[in-house]
C-alpha cells in the first residue's frame, strides 16, 4: 500500500482479513456450523481425560463429571482462534507455499493443544471443581492467546 510501511500495510492488511472473516464466519452462521466439531472435540477430550483418570462420561458434545456437566459449545472449538492465525498468516508477505506449511503445522497444533485443555478442565472439574471457573476463563484462555502469538512469531522467523 502506498505511503504505508510494511509493518503498517501487514496491520491494514491483517485486520481486512479479519474483517472478512468475521462477516463470513456471520455470513454462514458458522457457530451452528461446528456440531460435529464440538462432539470430535467432547469425545477426544473425554478420551484423554480418561487416560488421566478421569471417571468421566459423555454424550455427544457433553462431557458428565461429578457434579458438574461441561457442553463444548462453538466457543470451546477454536475456531475463532485459528480464524485470528489463518488471517495472520495470509495478511503476512510470504509465500503462499510457507503460508500453507504454516497452516498446516498451526491448525494441527492448536486443535491439539485444544484438547489437552479441555481435557485438563475435565480432570480440574473433578478434582477441584472449585477452580474451574478460574482455569476456564483466565488460565486457558492466556495460555491460549500466549500458543498463537508463539507460533506466529516462530513462523515470521521461519519465513524470514
Amino acid at each position: 500500500m502506498p505511503g504505508l510501511t510494511s509493518a503498517q500495510s501487514f496491520g491494514a492488511r491483517f485486520f481486512a482479513f479479519l474483517v472478512g472473516a468475521a462477516v463470513l464466519a456471520w455470513a454462514v452462521a458458522l457457530p451452528n456450523r461446528l456440531g460435529t466439531v464440538q462432539a470430535a472435540l467432547a469425545h477426544c477430550a473425554a478420551w484423554l481425560a480418561s487416560a488421566a483418570g478421569s471417571s468421566n462420561r459423555i454424550l455427544n458434545d457433553t462431557i458428565f463429571v461429578e457434579g458438574l456437566t461441561i457442553h463444548i459449545n462453538y466457543e470451546c472449538t477454536g475456531a475463532y482462534v485459528l480464524i485470528i492465525l489463518l488471517t495472520f498468516l495470509v495478511a503476512y508477505p510470504a509465500g503462499w507455499r510457507q503460508r500453507l506449511a504454516g497452516a498446516a503445522v498451526g491448525v494441527p497444533l492448536l486443535t491439539a493443544v485444544n484438547v489437552v485443555r479441555i481435557a485438563v478442565l475435565v480432570r480440574v472439574a473433578e478434582l477441584r471443581p472449585d477452580l474451574f471457573a478460574h482455569f476456564h476463563e483466565y488460565v486457558w484462555q492466556g495460555v491460549f492467546l500466549v500458543l498463537v502469538i508463539a507460533y506466529a512469531m516462530k513462523w515470521v522467523e521461519y519465513v524470514k
